[in-house]
């Protein structure tokens, strides 16, 4: 049975902190990106291999050609492999497509009076597989807000006593079909596929700041295809969902509006694109090198007349969406490839009226560490800064279950045995 979840056991296999090793593989439409990750003595990650090919057989994360698409991910991860001497063999996969769903629903326990365990915890997060439908598989279960009896809204169980215990949980599910299909081309590949994630989620861990998580905060991560959106709010992650637009529909426009191939249309968006027409620019004109020695000559306003409406229509997509969600957001953060586009936050601004900023992910240590410290990365990077928190706070419930478990033994030293 397929069973990939990034907040269970899974993350057994890595009970080794001392090193650890893994590669992260984000899957676009338009490229395959892999970094190669090293967790050494509980230190912070160390990213010691960088993999960046085109994408082929691949839509939005979802395979539609396991050839191609496994020759695409087994190019990235080698090439990302050519800078270490480490051995990998466990990969994560991020993905924007494959049937994404966002859930809140709510899981509860009754039983006697009792000291809240992590157990207890784990039994009623355990309670989201049994309503998950069966084409779905869990692959985030998050806990926003516990119910304890009379109290509620709670954050922190430990210490407290109750017995009737309930959860509010988001829940993000994927197609099980879609998955099986990545799990397929990773296998093929010679490694372990050990957890998938939502790049609405990943992309928002590495570009939105704690502050801006409490406050309330939404990303916006435009891809080739798909653009992903990701809430978060009072630090919690309660909301996500895919627009299937993105930088790759902007490039067909421009191919079409100005009748060149799609190779020069993603050029001239590139170099000379803008969401905006700024007034001192009204008149300019764009010379675009079009191939066999053809120079065309396109005016600024006439690009922005072809642009405006696909970037207007994405964030007006999005705006609908959310629906009430948005009283949750203070601000927008836009990442992603396509986050490049000049002046595309003032888009998004006029339309989703919030303020916007262009969302950089945060330096990690290791090679090419500024290189890497582009919105093309933020998903990538983001899934790093999940996996090893979760590793970090599963190795730190161990270590503080051993430690509960010495003091016990010492304090039953001390008591003395009555003697018959």
């Amino acid at each position: 049975m397929f069973t990939i979840n990034m907040n269970m056991s899974h993350f057994s296999v890595l009970t080794d902190i001392r090193k650890v090793v893994f590669a992260v593989v984000d899957l676009g439409s338009t490229k395959v990106v892999c970094l190669i990750v090293k967790v050494f003595g509980g230190n912070a990650p160390e990213i010691i291999g960088v993999g960046y090919k085109a994408a082929e057989g691949i839509n939005g994360g979802t395979i539609t050609d396991i050839e191609s698409a496994s020759r695409s991910i087994l190019s990235c991860i080698k090439s990302a492999k050519q800078m270490t001497q480490e051995t990998v063999t466990k990969v994560y996969v991020n993905i924007s497509g494959c049937d994404i769903h966002s859930t809140n629903m709510i899981n509860e326990i009754d039983s006697t009076i009792h000291e809240i365990s992590d157990s207890d915890i784990k039994k009623i997060m355990l309670q989201t597989y049994e309503k998950c439908h069966e084409d779905q598989v869990v692959i985030h279960n998050i806990p926003v807000l516990y119910h304890l009896d009379g109290l509620n809204n709670i954050t922190e169980l430990k210490g407290l006593y109750g017995s009737k215990l309930k959860a509010n949980v988001h829940v993000v599910s994927a197609s099980k079909f879609a998955l099986l299909n990545i799990e397929n081309c990773i296998t093929y590949c010679n490694f372990s596929l050990i957890g998938c994630m939502a790049e609405s989620y990943t992309s928002g861990l590495a570009c939105i700041t704690d502050d801006e998580k409490e406050l309330g905060a939404m990303i916006i991560d435009i891809g080739g295809r798909y653009t992903s959106i990701g809430i978060f709010n009072k630090g919690k992650f309660i909301y996500a969902d895919v627009v299937p637009l993105g930088g790759i529909h902007i490039t067909n426009d421009i191919a079409y509006g100005l009748c060149v191939n799609a190779k020069d249309a993603e050029r001239i968006k590139v170099l000379y694109g803008d969401a905006m027409l700024i007034p001192s620019d009204k008149d300019g004109v764009v010379e675009a090198d079009v191939g066999n020695d053809e120079v065309i000559s396109v005016l600024r306003s006439d690009l922005v007349k072809i642009i405006k409406p696909r970037v207007e229509e994405i964030f007006e997509i999005v705006s609908d969406r959310i629906g009430k969600q948005k009283n949750l957001i203070n601000k927008v953060i836009i990442t992603g490839g396509s986050s490049q586009l000049s002046n595309i936050k003032e888009v998004a601004g006029s339309i989703l009226k919030k303020q916007v900023r262009i969302g950089l992910p945060v330096k990690l240590k290791g090679v090419q560490e500024n290189n890497i410290c582009n919105p093309i990365f933020s998903a990538a990077i983001g899934a790093i800064i999940l996996i090893t928190n979760t590793l970090c706070t599963n190795t730190n419930k161990k270590a503080t279950t051993h430690r509960k478990d010495n003091v016990l033994k010492k304090l039953l030293k001390l008591i003395p045995v009555k003697a018959d």
